[in-house]
C-alpha cells in the first residue's frame, strides 16, 4: 500500500511551508503522481551539461514495485505528461 510515508519525502509530509501553494490531485491520479515523484532519482542526464534528459524507463516497474504502486494501464501516458511538463520547467529554470 502506498502511503505519503512510503513515497514522498519529509520535506512534502512536515506540513504546510509558508508560501507554499496547495495543489489537488484527482484521486485517479495518486498513483502516477506517486511514481513520477518516486522516480526523482531515476533521471537521464547529459553528459556535459547535467541537465535532466529524461526519465529512465527502465527503472519504471521497479521503482513501482517498490513503492508498491500498481502499474495500470494508462499510467504510461501520464507519466510521459508529467515527465515533459517537468522537462520543459527544468529548462525554463535553466534560462
Amino acid at each position: 500500500m502506498v502511503t505519503q510515508q512510503t513515497v514522498l519525502p519529509e520535506r512534502f509530509t512536515s506540513g504546510p511551508r509558508p508560501g507554499a501553494d496547495d495543489i489537488e490531485i484527482h484521486v485517479d491520479d495518486v498513483p502516477v503522481f506517486s511514481l513520477f515523484l518516486a522516480m526523482g532519482t531515476q533521471w537521464h542526464r547529459h553528459p556535459f551539461t547535467g541537465m535532466r534528459t529524461g526519465l529512465d524507463y527502465a527503472q519504471v516497474r521497479p521503482t513501482a514495485e517498490l513503492a508498491e504502486i500498481a502499474i495500470a494501464s494508462g499510467l504510461l501516458p501520464k507519466l510521459q505528461a508529467m515527465e515533459h511538463a517537468a522537462l520543459e520547467a527544468f529548462a525554463e529554470a535553466a534560462k
